[in-house]
């Protein structure tokens, strides 16, 4: 093996032993020293596998079928024991807290190397690198559970960077985390490449953030590489992409588009950051002689305008709530959302987004102000006239599924609702159907992905036909062909009548589907009004740690241009499309 090859795998291939199929398929792949790979692809495509199959939890923990070799630094995983692969490879998992083992920042940082019985002198030196690399200096004294979701991913990093591992694995850190904590974890990951020779592996979904810095990108999909090169080539020729159900970063996929419109020549190197979008448009715009129609996007819409004429569905008055540590969640929230409305909530953590809708489902009372649904207030209401009203899906599908089958999970909710068997089975079906779930029904829903795990959540709810729906973190843990999937669905839920209210922190979905956008600071309304007005105030939203989408963010550099500010790729290619051929 070359010198600077840290991992090296040779005709890779694995089933699990409660599978019939491979789950990795003759993978050959080698990873150099300091070396930054992102790795992407759609769900259940082996990613989690095969990383596993690297830092030794396949075989040591986990059994199957395993053909072919892995390597690091020479050495085969399978001869080495666990311990003395933890200490070649360190890896970060979605959720920080499952390896703490300590309930201070700085006992966790220094449990490996005391574990491996170094002299004090070396943990105290590893101390102080890890802490400096990572940027955690004033969180060394506090306890891990009283960090924000950012910071403890930090601490995971900094714990795993302390055992000095040549390969440093990350999958998906940033899945958990909202705006703030992501960009924290990033920015970390970024600044680790530039201080430590060792090879990066980040599994990351927020293509917009990490691309511009990895040096090289990994496609997989049903267990094998399928795109193995640098990100402006992959992503400049996105249609393995599209095939897979991932879109590039918003930056590639706005020059890809003008190139297909004939706007742009092919030769123009594919951007992979908003600065690098905007200078490529600046030359277009620059360059050809403009039309006389002027970009017309309106910062508000007629739907919007149409949906606060509506009957008020849920009304929210001078809305207050402390918990019983003292803790003022709420602050004089006052709201009212119309029937038929789409409405999205944002803010970071901590902003009061899931205590605000805990009172719509009846599960926290006020301490101050009231909430009506339909005019009638909630504390009025008992459980089963609630759940006819509102359907909840979680963030974490897990905490909705208890049934032992597909198909009697999803009817359990309208059984409770004193329907017969015929309807039971009627809506069961339709939502099986709308959901994607043929051929599950008799499955186990704790024995499916958590993607799949997620649509049976769905699928419950929606067999109770709600007349207001909320989802919280609805792109969590699935892929863009699945978000895609289940927004158009919401949609069409909305076209037909029903008030749909998404809680989430991915901004590209709020601008390209929500009429409504409501912004969360500290328990207080700090915005309410149409998205695009929303997004055209990045200042304002900065201060929640919220960034428009890159899209937006580009629209809104080129606004000395009359550019108005964008909510997808095809408004901003058609606005430019219009400025500079006509219409």
């Amino acid at each position: 093996m070359e010198d600077d090859v840290t991992v090296k795998i040779d005709n890779l291939s694995f089933k699990y032993s409660t599978t019939s199929d491979y789950v990795l398929k003759d993978v050959n792949l080698e990873f150099k020293e300091g070396e930054f790979v992102l790795m992407i692809g759609p769900s259940g495509c082996g990613k989690t596998t095969l990383v596993n199959c690297i830092n030794g939890i396949i075989p040591h923990i986990i059994g199957g079928i395993k053909e072919g070799k892995v390597y690091v630094k020479g050495q085969d995983v399978d001869k080495l024991k666990l311990k003395d692969v933890s200490q070649l490879v360190g890896t970060v998992f979605q959720n920080p807290e499952t390896q703490f083992f300590t309930l201070s920042v700085l006992d966790e940082i220094v449990f490996g190397p005391e574990n491996l019985k170094l002299p004090k002198e070396e943990i105290g030196r590893r101390l102080e690198k890890v802490v400096k690399a990572v940027g955690i200096e004033e969180l060394l004294d506090k306890d891990t559970m009283s960090l924000s979701g950012g910071q403890k991913q930090r601490v995971a990093i900094a714990s795993v960077l302390a055992m000095e591992p040549d390969v440093l694995i990350l999958d998906e850190p940033t899945t958990n985390l909202d705006p703030k904590g992501a960009i924290e974890v990033l920015e970390t990951v970024k600044q680790l490449k530039e201080k430590t020779d060792s090879t990066i592996i980040l599994i990351e979904h927020r293509l917009e953030e990490v691309a511009k810095h990895a040096d090289r990108l990994i496609v997989m999909d049903n267990g094998m590489i399928i795109a193995n090169d640098e990100p402006r080539k992959i992503f400049g020729n996105p249609d393995l992409l599209y095939r897979l159900g991932i879109r590039p970063p918003q930056s590639a996929e706005t020059i890809i588009r003008l190139k297909e419109r004939g706007i742009l020549e092919g030769n123009v190197e594919t951007p992979l950051s908003v600065d690098e979008a905007v200078e490529t448009i600046r030359q277009i715009l620059k360059n050809r002689k403009m039309t006389d129609n002027p970009p017309k996007l309106s910062i508000t819409s007629p739907e919007y305008e149409k949906d606060q004429k509506r009957k008020p569905l849920i009304e929210i008055d001078n809305l207050w709530h402390q918990y019983p540590d003292g803790t003022v969640a709420l602050r004089g929230i006052s709201l009212t959302i119309h029937e038929g409305e789409f409405v999205g909530i944002i803010g970071q953590n901590g902003s009061g987004k899931t205590t605000l809708v805990s009172h719509l489902l009846g599960l926290l009372y006020p301490s101050h102000g009231s909430v009506k649904i339909n005019g009638r207030d909630v504390r009025t209401m008992d459980v089963p006239e609630l759940a006819q009203q509102i359907g909840f899906i979680f963030q974490n599908p897990d905490l909705m599924l208890f049934q032992t089958t597909v198909w009697n999970e999803i009817a359990f909710g309208p059984r409770n609702l004193g329907l017969d068997e015929e309807e039971v089975a009627k809506r069961v079906k339709e939502a099986i159907k709308m959901m994607k779930l043929t051929g599950f029904e008799n499955r186990h829903p704790h024995a499916l992905s958590r993607g799949q795990r997620h649509r049976v959540a769905v699928a419950s709810i929606l067999a109770m036909r709600p007349k207001i729906l909320i989802a919280d973190e609805p792109t969590t843990g699935q892929d863009y062909g699945a978000t895609k999937h289940y927004l158009e669905l919401l949609e069409k839920m909305n076209k037909q009548g029903s008030t749909i209210i998404v809680i989430s922190h991915d901004m590209k979905l709020i601008a390209k589907y929500v009429r409504r956008v409501i912004v969360l600071k500290e328990g207080r309304v700090l915005m309410d009004g149409p998205t695009r007005a929303i997004f055209s105030k990045p200042e304002i939203l900065g201060e929640t740690d919220i960034e428009p989408p890159h899209v937006t963010q580009i629209s809104l550099k080129l606004d000395d241009y009359s550019i108005p500010p964008a909510l997808t790729i095809e408004e901003l290619v058609d606005v430019i499309e219009n400025m500079v051929k006509g219409s």
